[in-house]
């Protein structure tokens, strides 16, 4: 499990309470680096192990807590990063940094361990850091959810948004295509049934592509187009997407603006119902130095700011300064836009999102909270100047030949499956393939 070590010696300056001066001397010690590749996604039970590793390895600057208990009672792990030796890390200003509270969003829990690893090794070495982690706390939470990413990364994958608690309670399967991997590869993708009625055809210039067909037109090869998975009690004719029994949204369940289902989809039975929710109110409210606060997630590129459900007309005059100077900054480090949930990242402009993590930590905690969505493989393939809720919507096809020329070109292909031939127990002969999202 651990592999490398090197020997360090260091010294720096800290300042205590009492504001003397002291100059410590960390003499001849030896790091032995957990092995960790940041190109892969852990499982619970690995990512646990990785986890504790860095608590064992780096006693001085990390401890390892679990503050609560998921759905299927997996622990919920929490890395207390700071320099001990200068004090707890209650006495010091925090930062929150939380993942992989969406079942599928598993980047952000890689984000959270090169952060943590980050921070161990240049600890002593890089000035801001070793400062920081003297005068700072960071409590880092990998994956808020991981019931969810189990689920998303098993042998056969289950697609679900968040937790894997039944909701709504009582609710009963309904007949229609259910979500899953049919063929056994360990892959979500889309199926191609061929249907003189369907609305797709196959690009003339790329014959990996479907395009829209246009309302006039008939005589040619026309597809239908579906998620990969099996239909419950299929008719012959109709097919409707069935909703999975897991709907909760966990950042759609945090107390504050909470609504009820039929307002707010995925919200819970009650403000805070859920227990991986829960345990982040819990332990971010007992620790009253936490004074910012990142949420990863992914994907589109973007650092999104509250409020969810006001505009900016609503914010306190120097809060939104502050939060305009801060996302000034991120968007220098990380050229994703910062922007404003309320005006550039709702998905009905007619109505808006509620319920959310940075949300509850801005108006419930007075703490600048941030939610991060990681990556964007639109601007890695040139495409530039689009808004990411529209452009899931709809894009123009040239966007969709940038994409597949950037996945040739930079991952061999890998992101997107041509279509092969499969024989569906139900549907006869159609084709899977598409992009790999899953």
């Amino acid at each position: 499990m651990l592999i490398g070590n090197c020997d360090k010696v260091f010294t720096h300056y800290l300042l205590p309470a009492n504001g003397i001066v002291k100059d410590v001397h960390l003499a001849h010690e030896r790091v032995v680096m957990p092995d960790v590749r940041f190109n892969k996604y852990y499982r619970y039970e690995e990512l646990t192990s990785i986890l504790h590793s860095y608590a064992e390895e780096f006693p001085h600057l990390v401890r390892i807590e679990s503050i609560g208990k998921s759905y299927e009672n997996r622990d919920i792990w929490l890395l207390t990063v700071t320099n001990f030796a200068t004090g707890t890390d209650t006495e010091k200003p925090a930062l929150w940094v939380d993942g992989n509270i969406h079942a599928t969003e598993l980047a952000p829990s890689i984000v959270c361990l090169y952060l943590l690893q980050t921070l161990v090794t240049a600890y002593g070495t890089q000035p801001d850091i070793t400062r920081c982690l003297d005068s700072r706390t960071f409590y880092i939470c990998p994956r808020v959810n991981p019931d969810g990413a189990e689920w998303a990364l098993a042998d056969k994958p289950k697609f679900i948004r968040s937790a894997t608690r039944p909701y709504p309670e009582g609710r009963e399967s309904n007949d229609g295509l259910i979500m899953e991997d049919i063929d056994g590869d360990g892959r979500i993708l889309l199926m191609r049934i061929p249907d003189a009625n369907g609305a797709w055809k196959i690009c003339p210039t790329e014959p990996r592509l479907l395009m829209r067909r246009e309302p006039t037109e008939i005589g040619g090869q026309y597809y239908r187009v579906l998620p990969e998975g099996r239909i419950e009690n299929y008719d012959g004719v109709q097919i409707n997407i069935q909703p999975p029994q897991q709907r909760l949204d966990l950042n759609r369940n945090f107390p504050v603006m909470w609504r009820q289902e039929f307002q707010q989809p995925g919200a819970g039975p009650y403000p805070a119902s859920e227990t991986e929710v829960r345990s982040l109110v819990q332990f971010i409210t007992s620790h009253p130095n936490i004074t910012g606060a990142v949420s990863f997630h992914t994907f589109g590129g973007v650092i999104i700011r509250p409020f969810s459900y006001h505009s900016d007309q609503e914010f306190p005059v120097n809060d939104l300064r502050t939060y305009q100077y801060i996302g000034q900054k991120g968007a220098e480090f990380t050229t994703y836009p910062a922007i404003s949930a309320f005006h550039d990242f709702r998905y009905d402009p007619k109505d808006f999102i509620s319920g959310t993590f940075d949300d509850w930590a801005y108006d419930e905690r007075g703490v600048f909270a941030w939610t991060v969505e990681v990556w964007s493989p639109q601007n890695q393939a040139g495409i530039k100047d689009y808004k990411h809720v529209e452009w899931q919507r709809e894009h123009p096809l040239e966007d969709e030949l940038k994409l597949l020329r950037w996945n040739d070109e930079q991952l061999s292909g890998k992101g997107y499956v041509d279509w092969y031939a499969f024989e569906h127990p139900q549907l006869g002969q159609i084709e899977l393939g598409g992009w790999d999202t899953m």
